[in-house]
Protein backbone atom coordinates (compact mmCIF):
# COMPACT_ATOMS: atom_id res chain seq x y z
CA UNK A 1 0.00 0.00 0.00
CA UNK A 2 2.61 2.26 0.70
CA UNK A 3 5.80 2.05 -1.25
CA UNK A 4 9.30 4.56 -0.30
CA UNK A 5 12.04 4.20 -2.79
CA UNK A 6 15.50 5.72 -2.17
CA UNK A 7 13.66 9.26 -0.29
CA UNK A 8 15.89 11.97 0.56
CA UNK A 9 15.23 14.85 2.05
CA UNK A 10 17.54 18.00 3.88
CA UNK A 11 15.78 20.21 6.43
CA UNK A 12 18.46 22.45 7.19
CA UNK A 13 21.34 20.32 9.18
CA UNK A 14 19.30 17.38 9.25
CA UNK A 15 18.37 15.00 6.44
CA UNK A 16 17.06 11.50 5.20
CA UNK A 17 19.65 9.66 3.34
CA UNK A 18 18.40 6.92 0.92
CA UNK A 19 15.15 5.44 3.40
CA UNK A 20 13.69 2.89 1.75
CA UNK A 21 10.11 0.91 3.03
CA UNK A 22 7.30 -0.84 2.42
CA UNK A 23 3.67 -1.16 4.11
CA UNK A 24 1.94 -4.01 3.12
CA UNK A 25 -1.96 -3.45 2.71
CA UNK A 26 -3.88 -3.90 5.99
CA UNK A 27 -0.65 -4.11 7.69
CA UNK A 28 0.53 -2.26 10.62
CA UNK A 29 4.12 -1.66 10.41
CA UNK A 30 5.62 0.39 13.54
CA UNK A 31 8.56 2.81 12.69
CA UNK A 32 10.83 2.48 16.26
CA UNK A 33 13.47 5.17 17.40
CA UNK A 34 14.82 7.62 19.66
CA UNK A 35 13.29 11.10 19.74
CA UNK A 36 15.11 13.12 16.65
CA UNK A 37 15.59 10.32 14.26
CA UNK A 38 13.87 11.69 11.66
CA UNK A 39 11.02 9.59 12.10
CA UNK A 40 8.13 12.38 11.86
CA UNK A 41 10.45 13.89 8.81
CA UNK A 42 9.36 10.61 7.00
CA UNK A 43 6.18 10.63 8.19
CA UNK A 44 5.26 14.00 6.61
CA UNK A 45 6.80 13.10 3.53
CA UNK A 46 4.92 10.59 2.43
CA UNK A 47 1.72 12.63 3.62
CA UNK A 48 3.01 15.11 1.20
CA UNK A 49 4.58 17.83 3.84
CA UNK A 50 8.51 17.76 2.98
CA UNK A 51 9.10 17.50 -0.68
CA UNK A 52 12.03 14.89 -1.25
CA UNK A 53 15.17 16.12 -3.53
CA UNK A 54 15.18 12.49 -4.83
CA UNK A 55 13.66 9.24 -4.80
CA UNK A 56 9.95 8.27 -4.90
CA UNK A 57 6.40 7.48 -2.75
CA UNK A 58 4.27 5.35 -4.65
CA UNK A 59 0.52 4.79 -2.87
CA UNK A 60 -1.80 2.23 -3.61
CA UNK A 61 0.53 1.56 -6.69
CA UNK A 62 0.36 5.31 -7.79
CA UNK A 63 3.40 7.45 -7.76
CA UNK A 64 2.26 10.34 -5.36
CA UNK A 65 5.73 11.96 -4.90
CA UNK A 66 4.78 15.19 -6.63
CA UNK A 67 1.00 14.95 -5.78
CA UNK A 68 -0.34 17.24 -3.09
CA UNK A 69 -1.38 16.09 0.14
CA UNK A 70 -4.64 16.04 -0.20
CA UNK A 71 -4.32 14.17 -3.15
CA UNK A 72 -2.63 11.40 -1.66
CA UNK A 73 -5.65 9.58 0.10
CA UNK A 74 -4.01 9.55 3.87
CA UNK A 75 -5.07 9.76 7.10
CA UNK A 76 -2.78 11.52 9.75
CA UNK A 77 -3.12 11.50 13.50
CA UNK A 78 -0.78 13.75 15.38
CA UNK A 79 0.83 13.39 18.91
CA UNK A 80 -1.07 16.65 19.82
CA UNK A 81 -5.07 15.67 17.71
CA UNK A 82 -4.66 18.79 16.30
CA UNK A 83 -8.47 19.38 16.38
CA UNK A 84 -10.44 22.35 15.48
CA UNK A 85 -10.61 23.76 19.26
CA UNK A 86 -13.52 25.80 17.81
CA UNK A 87 -15.79 23.34 16.13
CA UNK A 88 -17.88 20.27 18.06
CA UNK A 89 -16.35 16.68 18.23
CA UNK A 90 -19.25 16.33 15.15
CA UNK A 91 -18.04 19.09 12.90
CA UNK A 92 -14.51 17.69 13.74
CA UNK A 93 -15.08 14.14 12.84
CA UNK A 94 -16.68 14.86 9.30
CA UNK A 95 -14.34 17.97 8.38
CA UNK A 96 -12.91 15.62 6.04
CA UNK A 97 -16.40 14.73 4.48
CA UNK A 98 -17.54 18.19 4.14
CA UNK A 99 -14.55 19.26 1.87
CA UNK A 100 -15.17 16.08 -0.26
CA UNK A 101 -18.18 17.62 -1.25
CA UNK A 102 -20.23 14.78 0.36
CA UNK A 103 -24.41 16.05 1.76
CA UNK A 104 -24.87 16.97 5.24
CA UNK A 105 -27.30 13.60 5.34
CA UNK A 106 -24.13 11.80 4.22
CA UNK A 107 -22.10 12.89 6.44
CA UNK A 108 -24.40 13.19 9.41
CA UNK A 109 -24.65 9.37 9.10
CA UNK A 110 -21.30 8.63 8.81
CA UNK A 111 -20.26 10.93 11.15
CA UNK A 112 -22.10 8.58 13.98
CA UNK A 113 -21.41 5.14 12.73
CA UNK A 114 -18.04 6.16 12.84
CA UNK A 115 -18.17 7.76 16.34
CA UNK A 116 -20.57 4.68 17.79
CA UNK A 117 -17.18 2.51 16.40
CA UNK A 118 -15.16 4.39 18.10
CA UNK A 119 -17.84 4.55 21.31
CA UNK A 120 -17.53 8.40 21.54
CA UNK A 121 -21.44 9.19 20.40
CA UNK A 122 -22.18 10.86 23.97
CA UNK A 123 -19.29 13.75 22.96
CA UNK A 124 -20.59 14.72 19.81
CA UNK A 125 -21.83 17.93 20.84
CA UNK A 126 -18.51 18.87 22.69
CA UNK A 127 -16.00 20.96 21.96
CA UNK A 128 -12.39 19.49 22.18
CA UNK A 129 -11.50 21.99 25.45
CA UNK A 130 -14.04 19.58 27.07
CA UNK A 131 -12.42 16.52 26.61
CA UNK A 132 -10.07 14.50 28.22
CA UNK A 133 -6.82 13.32 26.44
CA UNK A 134 -7.78 9.67 25.67
CA UNK A 135 -11.13 11.31 24.32
CA UNK A 136 -9.32 13.51 21.86
CA UNK A 137 -7.23 11.06 20.77
CA UNK A 138 -10.45 9.34 19.77
CA UNK A 139 -12.00 11.81 18.10
CA UNK A 140 -8.53 12.45 16.45
CA UNK A 141 -9.34 8.68 14.84
CA UNK A 142 -12.79 8.88 13.88
CA UNK A 143 -11.59 12.02 11.89
CA UNK A 144 -8.70 10.20 10.10
CA UNK A 145 -10.73 6.76 9.51
CA UNK A 146 -13.98 8.33 8.61
CA UNK A 147 -12.98 9.42 5.14
CA UNK A 148 -12.12 5.88 4.29
CA UNK A 149 -7.73 6.35 4.05
CA UNK A 150 -5.69 4.81 1.94
CA UNK A 151 -3.76 4.03 4.72
CA UNK A 152 -3.46 5.76 8.31
CA UNK A 153 -0.36 7.65 9.04
CA UNK A 154 0.21 8.19 13.20
CA UNK A 155 2.91 10.02 14.71
CA UNK A 156 3.32 9.04 18.35
CA UNK A 157 -0.75 9.12 18.87
CA UNK A 158 -0.25 7.91 22.71
CA UNK A 159 2.74 9.27 23.94
CA UNK A 160 0.68 12.54 25.36
CA UNK A 161 -0.97 9.92 27.61
CA UNK A 162 -0.81 8.62 30.97
CA UNK A 163 0.12 5.39 31.70
CA UNK A 164 -3.71 4.15 32.24
CA UNK A 165 -5.04 5.28 29.29
CA UNK A 166 -2.48 4.65 27.04
CA UNK A 167 -3.13 1.51 27.70
CA UNK A 168 -6.48 1.17 26.70
CA UNK A 169 -5.89 3.25 23.58
CA UNK A 170 -3.32 0.91 22.50
CA UNK A 171 -5.90 -1.66 22.84
CA UNK A 172 -8.35 0.63 20.60
CA UNK A 173 -6.02 0.65 18.15
CA UNK A 174 -5.40 -2.70 17.83
CA UNK A 175 -8.94 -3.18 17.50
CA UNK A 176 -9.45 -0.48 14.89
CA UNK A 177 -6.54 -2.32 12.70
CA UNK A 178 -7.99 -5.69 13.43
CA UNK A 179 -11.68 -4.56 12.55
CA UNK A 180 -11.09 -2.35 9.87
CA UNK A 181 -8.04 -4.14 8.12
CA UNK A 182 -6.54 -0.88 7.69
CA UNK A 183 -2.91 -0.18 6.39
CA UNK A 184 -1.33 1.77 9.34
CA UNK A 185 2.08 3.54 9.89
CA UNK A 186 2.23 4.12 13.61
CA UNK A 187 5.93 5.82 14.40
CA UNK A 188 6.91 5.60 18.50
CA UNK A 189 10.19 5.38 20.33
CA UNK A 190 8.13 3.08 22.46
CA UNK A 191 8.78 -0.23 23.14
CA UNK A 192 5.70 -1.37 24.55
CA UNK A 193 3.57 0.14 21.85
CA UNK A 194 6.23 -1.19 19.29
CA UNK A 195 5.49 -4.87 20.10
CA UNK A 196 2.32 -4.30 20.96
CA UNK A 197 0.79 -3.11 17.61
CA UNK A 198 3.43 -4.09 14.53
CA UNK A 199 3.21 -6.69 12.60
CA UNK A 200 6.30 -5.34 10.85
CA UNK A 201 8.68 -2.59 12.46
CA UNK A 202 11.87 -0.96 10.94
CA UNK A 203 14.17 0.39 13.06
CA UNK A 204 15.52 4.03 12.52
CA UNK A 205 18.43 6.15 13.78
CA UNK A 206 20.41 9.14 12.53
CA UNK A 207 17.87 10.09 9.18
CA UNK A 208 18.55 6.07 8.46
CA UNK A 209 16.68 2.33 8.52
CA UNK A 210 18.85 0.17 10.46
CA UNK A 211 16.89 -2.61 10.02
CA UNK A 212 13.36 -4.21 8.95
CA UNK A 213 11.88 -6.71 9.64
CA UNK A 214 9.44 -8.83 12.10
CA UNK A 215 9.09 -7.94 15.54
CA UNK A 216 10.34 -11.37 16.18
CA UNK A 217 13.06 -11.62 13.87
CA UNK A 218 14.18 -8.43 15.09
CA UNK A 219 14.71 -9.52 18.72
CA UNK A 220 16.29 -12.71 17.19
CA UNK A 221 18.90 -11.69 15.04
CA UNK A 222 19.70 -7.81 15.30
CA UNK A 223 21.53 -6.48 12.61
CA UNK A 224 24.00 -4.50 14.87
CA UNK A 225 24.39 -3.66 18.29
CA UNK A 226 22.74 -0.38 17.30
CA UNK A 227 19.84 -2.24 16.68
CA UNK A 228 19.54 -4.35 19.47
CA UNK A 229 20.02 -1.69 21.68
CA UNK A 230 16.82 0.15 19.74
CA UNK A 231 15.18 -2.46 20.06
CA UNK A 232 15.90 -3.27 24.14
CA UNK A 233 18.16 -6.09 24.60
CA UNK A 234 20.00 -4.19 27.67
CA UNK A 235 23.09 -6.86 27.50
CA UNK A 236 25.38 -5.66 25.04
CA UNK A 237 28.57 -7.44 26.05
CA UNK A 238 31.99 -6.93 23.68
CA UNK A 239 34.66 -9.55 23.79
CA UNK A 240 37.08 -11.99 21.72
CA UNK A 241 36.35 -14.46 19.65
CA UNK A 242 38.15 -17.35 20.60
CA UNK A 243 38.14 -21.47 19.78
CA UNK A 244 35.49 -21.79 22.86
CA UNK A 245 33.19 -18.87 22.19
CA UNK A 246 32.94 -15.43 22.87
CA UNK A 247 35.93 -14.10 25.58
CA UNK A 248 34.19 -11.71 27.73
CA UNK A 249 34.65 -9.55 30.93
CA UNK A 250 32.14 -12.26 32.94
CA UNK A 251 33.88 -15.17 31.22
CA UNK A 252 33.21 -17.20 27.83
CA UNK A 253 29.93 -17.52 26.86
CA UNK A 254 29.73 -19.96 24.55
CA UNK A 255 28.69 -19.42 20.25
CA UNK A 256 26.30 -21.91 18.94
CA UNK A 257 27.70 -23.33 16.07
CA UNK A 258 25.35 -21.91 13.67
CA UNK A 259 26.49 -18.07 14.69
CA UNK A 260 30.52 -19.78 13.71
CA UNK A 261 32.26 -16.28 13.37
CA UNK A 262 36.20 -15.71 12.48
CA UNK A 263 39.10 -16.48 15.62
CA UNK A 264 40.06 -13.44 17.04
CA UNK A 265 37.00 -10.96 15.82
CA UNK A 266 35.71 -8.53 17.82
CA UNK A 267 32.35 -9.40 18.72
CA UNK A 268 29.25 -8.74 21.27
CA UNK A 269 26.70 -10.74 22.53
CA UNK A 270 23.36 -9.21 22.62
CA UNK A 271 21.82 -10.89 25.85
CA UNK A 272 17.71 -10.11 26.54
CA UNK A 273 17.12 -9.61 30.21
CA UNK A 274 14.81 -12.88 30.70
CA UNK A 275 17.68 -14.68 28.76
CA UNK A 276 19.46 -14.10 32.33
CA UNK A 277 18.32 -17.12 34.72
CA UNK A 278 19.08 -17.20 38.51
CA UNK A 279 19.63 -20.40 39.53
CA UNK A 280 19.72 -22.16 36.22
CA UNK A 281 18.35 -25.71 35.91
CA UNK A 282 20.21 -28.41 35.58
CA UNK A 283 19.77 -28.60 31.88
CA UNK A 284 23.06 -27.40 31.01
CA UNK A 285 23.55 -27.50 27.69
CA UNK A 286 20.63 -24.91 27.45
CA UNK A 287 23.18 -22.37 28.88
CA UNK A 288 25.93 -20.55 27.03
CA UNK A 289 27.53 -19.60 30.58
CA UNK A 290 26.83 -20.13 33.97
CA UNK A 291 28.67 -18.29 36.56
CA UNK A 292 28.35 -17.31 40.08
CA UNK A 293 27.61 -13.43 40.55
CA UNK A 294 26.67 -10.67 43.03
CA UNK A 295 23.61 -8.81 43.73
CA UNK A 296 24.30 -5.29 43.04
CA UNK A 297 21.37 -3.36 42.54
CA UNK A 298 17.53 -4.07 42.74
CA UNK A 299 14.55 -1.84 41.31
CA UNK A 300 11.48 -2.48 41.67
CA UNK A 301 8.77 -1.10 38.54
CA UNK A 302 5.05 -2.18 38.92
CA UNK A 303 4.80 -6.03 38.63
CA UNK A 304 8.06 -6.44 37.33
CA UNK A 305 12.15 -6.76 39.67
CA UNK A 306 15.13 -5.44 37.54
CA UNK A 307 18.32 -6.75 39.18
CA UNK A 308 21.98 -5.48 38.30
CA UNK A 309 24.42 -8.53 38.59
CA UNK A 310 27.86 -8.09 38.75
CA UNK A 311 31.44 -10.08 39.14
CA UNK A 312 34.41 -9.27 41.04
CA UNK A 313 36.32 -8.15 37.17
CA UNK A 314 33.21 -5.89 36.96
CA UNK A 315 31.52 -7.22 34.22
CA UNK A 316 27.80 -6.63 34.88
CA UNK A 317 24.34 -8.41 33.50
CA UNK A 318 20.80 -7.32 33.96
CA UNK A 319 18.05 -9.75 34.41
CA UNK A 320 14.03 -8.85 35.38
CA UNK A 321 11.72 -11.27 37.05
CA UNK A 322 7.98 -11.00 38.01
CA UNK A 323 6.94 -10.34 41.83
CA UNK A 324 5.46 -13.92 41.10
CA UNK A 325 8.80 -15.27 40.10
CA UNK A 326 10.87 -13.94 42.52
CA UNK A 327 8.20 -15.02 45.57
CA UNK A 328 9.08 -18.84 44.87
CA UNK A 329 12.60 -18.11 44.42
CA UNK A 330 14.85 -20.41 47.02
CA UNK A 331 16.58 -17.21 47.89
CA UNK A 332 16.46 -13.67 49.04
CA UNK A 333 17.10 -11.18 46.68
CA UNK A 334 19.22 -8.59 48.73
CA UNK A 335 21.96 -6.56 47.41
CA UNK A 336 25.56 -8.05 47.76
CA UNK A 337 24.23 -11.65 48.45
CA UNK A 338 25.68 -14.14 45.45
CA UNK A 339 23.77 -16.06 43.40
CA UNK A 340 24.07 -19.09 40.44
CA UNK A 341 23.25 -17.24 37.11
CA UNK A 342 23.25 -18.72 33.47
CA UNK A 343 23.12 -17.03 30.09
CA UNK A 344 19.90 -19.17 28.32
CA UNK A 345 20.45 -19.98 24.46
CA UNK A 346 17.41 -18.76 23.76
CA UNK A 347 17.11 -15.07 22.40
CA UNK A 348 20.83 -14.53 22.29
CA UNK A 349 22.18 -13.15 19.81
CA UNK A 350 26.22 -13.00 18.12
CA UNK A 351 27.70 -10.14 15.44
CA UNK A 352 30.41 -7.86 14.78
CA UNK A 353 28.90 -4.64 14.18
Amino acid sequence: MIRVEDICVTLGRFSLDRISLSVGRGECAVLLGPTGTGKTVLLETIAGIHRPKSGRILINGEDVTRARPSGRGLGVVYQDYALFPHMTVFKNIGYGLKMRGLSTAKIAGRVKDMAKFMEISRLLERRPGRLSGGEQQRVALARAIVTNPNALLLDEPLSALDKATRSRLRLELKKIHEKLGITILHITHDLTDAFFLADRMAVMENGKILQADTPENMLASPASRTVARLVGIDNLIEGSITNPGLETGIGIIRIPEANSMPAGARAWAGIPDWAVHLLPSDHKKAYLWTAEMRIAQINFTGSMIRVRLANENGGTLQTCLSRREAAILPLSLEPGSSVSVGIHETGVSFFLS
